[in-house]
């Protein structure tokens, strides 16, 4: 590590320190659900399918730096974690990395494998949220988009600010499809391509099963909230600015929920977007070999076409 990556590094842990130190009681009295954890879902999916290993990936050449503060919300301070390539005398794409859990579990770390196999590449952000026992939506779609700006407006880091994806697994999918309609009304916070990895395109539609988590994070169920149901569904947000799409799916249909319907309406608008299916996957293949390579050799594939 030269000594310009050194200095950067301790700046931002002065920061976060200071930061941190401030909302300490707030952060202490979060309600946390850590019922979704990569160690709880490994033995669960071995048992069906023995032959899983999980996903590793220790390549020291990348550089990475936690709980960097991206936002302040009226009770605490958000982070994400940033993973960079080592050459900071160039510029590059910059990833959102968006972590799953039925929109109320898991976290940012979750998503450190994936993260590493991709920054050597891209700046890759992985990003804290709002869950729905702090927040309802769209708590979560507000601190995403505030995450984006945040990656913006980085001189410090190595980013390419006109060639910003976001990537998904799971409800983080959905939420990266969400930010990919490009209909917030901060054009600044534009995205350019979207990886959705399992993740549903519409909560109230013929193909989805979403039920009581679905309903604790959009205030209600469909018949008392519809308004948050289709708002927060990706499927009736495309339009001509929608970014290109990657559908990366398990091999279980009911997380392919819309996905039909939004690609015929991204081809009217002539938008690009592939689909690639994992035979014999579980939800979480994103997680353990052997799906585990193959994804990432396509996710960097279509992000070097699209960004």
């Amino acid at each position: 590590m030269n000594e310009n990556l050194e200095i950067l590094k301790n700046c931002f842990w002065l920061i976060v320190f200071n930061l941190l130190f401030l909302t300490s009681v707030a952060q202490e009295q979060l309600k946390v659900d850590t019922s979704f954890t990569i160690q709880n879902t490994f033995v669960k999916e071995s048992k069906k399918r023995a032959y899983i290993t999980l996903a590793e990936k220790t390549d020291t050449h990348v550089l990475t730096i936690r709980q960097i503060p991206y936002k302040k919300t009226v009770d605490r301070i958000l982070s994400l974690d940033a993973y960079l390539p080592q050459n900071f005398d160039s510029i590059y794409p910059c990833l959102i990395l968006i972590h799953g859990g039925g929109w109320r579990s898991g976290n940012k770390e979750m998503m450190a494998t994936m993260a590493k196999a991709l920054a050597d590449k891209y700046v890759v952000l992985s990003v804290e949220y709002r869950l729905s026992l702090e927040a309802k939506f769209p708590a979560a779609y507000d601190d995403l988009i505030d995450a984006i700006l945040w990656a913006k407006s980085q001189k410090q880091l190595p980013i390419d600010m006109k060639r910003i994806g976001v990537v998904g697994t799971s409800s983080g999918g959905q939420l990266a499809s969400l930010l990919g309609s490009n209909t917030h009304s901060n054009n600044k916070s534009f995205v350019k391509s979207v990886v959705n990895i399992d993740g549903i395109l519409a909560f109230h539609h013929p193909e989805s099963e979403e039920g009581e988590m679905a309903s604790f994070w959009l205030g209600g169920t469909y018949q008392q909230n519809p308004a948050h149901w289709d708002d927060a569904s990706p499927l009736f947000k495309v339009n001509s600015l929608t970014a290109p799409t990657l559908f990366l799916n398990s091999a279980i249909p009911r997380f392919h929920a819309g996905r039909s319907d939004m690609i015929s309406k991204m081809n009217d608008f002539g938008i690009y977007s592939e689909v690639f299916e994992f035979e014999d996957s579980p939800h979480t293949f994103w997680f353990f070999n052997p799906w585990f390579g193959p994804m990432v050799d396509k996710m960097i594939a279509f992000l070097d076409k699209t960004l």
